[in-house]
């Protein structure tokens, strides 16, 4: 075989390889925002988680422009670096199943969705689906396997939530956004994960063991937090994520 005809041979087997790898297709079955702030860092108590109960149903705790900007970076930034494509969002949340789907843990029964008062927020038509920690048929995520194989080769699930973390300053605490990005093959398997994190430089301060939590004190501190979360995050997702299409 000449030369010539051996490199055009290696770019044709390359260009079909590289085809039929990009063929691969995952469905993104959950995208959502929580409004529950953890505490277990601050040892917390009944007032405490009172207190997060409380602010999670306030309307002024209005963290929809962070989803807003999440689910945008994500779609535009993010889904272009992962080695496979994503399946329409239209075929996934009109799919009469994914609309009739109530998740494991009363995820899609919170409160009315059309209504700010809630702890999960998502784009129109997702379901706020958790990651089912007993494996088998009826988690989630084996659920959305199962709904999707016929066409697609995995699902991924895509969150954010915070937590309270003590701050070096006695009786401050910050907030910590983090986000969790996990794929899973036909066969149930997980084949990706990703979990970043991201703090924010400013605190607020500590009375009886309970962060202040008047809105306009707090939501500052999610928001920038999640902010540099989701610009730090940016830098993480192409280097890693080569490993997902590896093991579809």
């Amino acid at each position: 075989m000449t030369t010539l005809k051996y490199f055009l041979f290696a770019f044709a087997f390359g260009c079909i390889a590289n085809t039929s790898y990009g063929q691969k297709k995952v469905a993104l079955t959950t995208f959502y925002v929580s409004k529950h702030i953890g505490f277990e860092e601050l040892g917390g108590n009944a007032a405490l988680a009172a207190s997060i109960a409380s602010l999670s149903e306030n309307p002024d705790f209005n963290l929809q422009p962070v989803l807003d900007n999440f689910y945008t970076t994500f779609m535009k930034d993010y889904a272009p670096q992962f080695p496979f494509e994503f399946l329409p969002e239209s075929d996934v949340v009109q799919n009469d199943n994914y609309q009739a789907y109530e998740g494991r843990f009363n995820e899609s029964k919170d409160a009315d969705r059309s209504k700010l008062f809630q702890r999960y927020l998502t784009p129109d038509g997702y379901k706020p689906l958790q990651e089912s920690l007993v494996k088998g048929e009826k988690s989630n995520q084996m659920q959305m396997v199962n709904m999707f194989k016929e066409t697609a080769d995995g699902v991924m699930f895509v969150s954010m939530g915070y937590d309270f973390v003590k701050k070096p300053i006695p009786f401050t605490a910050g907030v910590r956004a983090y986000v969790r990005i996990k794929v899973w093959n036909k066969d149930g398997k997980k084949v990706f994960k990703l979990n970043e994190y991201g703090t924010s430089k400013e605190s607020v301060a500590i009375v009886g063991g309970i962060p202040i939590m008047k809105t306009e004190k707090l939501l500052p501190l999610c928001e920038s937090a999640s902010t540099k979360l989701v610009n730090d995050l940016n830098k993480k997702v192409k280097k890693v994520a080569s490993k997902a299409g590896k093991k579809l």
